[in-house]
């Protein structure tokens, strides 16, 4: 059974998804009648790079725009803000989105590659070169599009 701290310091994470619903289309009508302050704090607090009270104006002003609410997701928001050149608009909110976009929601992907290399290293391979063994790996990871390449003959 897991202690109190290790159970905090497990879910740590989740605080840093909530900067997520700041930018959910669905969520900006009622978001515009009772703003979600205690959200904005969290995310604040996670990404201390943002300027809360700048990112609180910015956030109100795409909350009260029709032209904002029906955009669904983070990253089709961030495509309207750059095509519609909003960056120098709301920096705040641009900033909070390419953190949104880039960070990702879990660490299956590193996981899966540990796995792989652990498969690829074996008691043989443990003197193999560090070259090698990424080749390898490599080739593991990516067997699908590997065999999809067509056979020369």
């Amino acid at each position: 059974m897991l202690s109190p701290n290790q159970v905090k310091e497990k879910f740590c994470f989740i605080s840093d998804c909530s900067a997520v619903s700041l930018l959910e289309a669905p969520k900006f009508q009622k978001y515009e009648k009772k703003f979600p302050t205690q959200i904005l704090d969290q995310t604040t607090d996670v990404y201390s790079m943002l300027q809360k009270d700048r990112l609180k104006t910015e956030l109100r002003v795409i909350y009260s725009r029709s032209d904002f609410k029906n955009i669904t997701g983070a990253i089709s928001l961030l495509q309207f803000i750059t095509e519609n050149n909003l960056q120098t608009k709301f920096p705040e909110t641009y900033k909070l989105l390419l953190i949104i976009v880039t960070t990702p929601v879990t660490t299956a992907e590193a996981e899966r590659c540990f796995s792989t290399l652990k498969r690829v290293q074996t008691f043989l391979r443990s003197t193999t070169s560090e070259d090698r063994l990424s080749a390898l790996a490599m080739l593991s990871i990516d067997k699908r599009m590997i065999n999809d390449i067509p056979k020369i003959q």
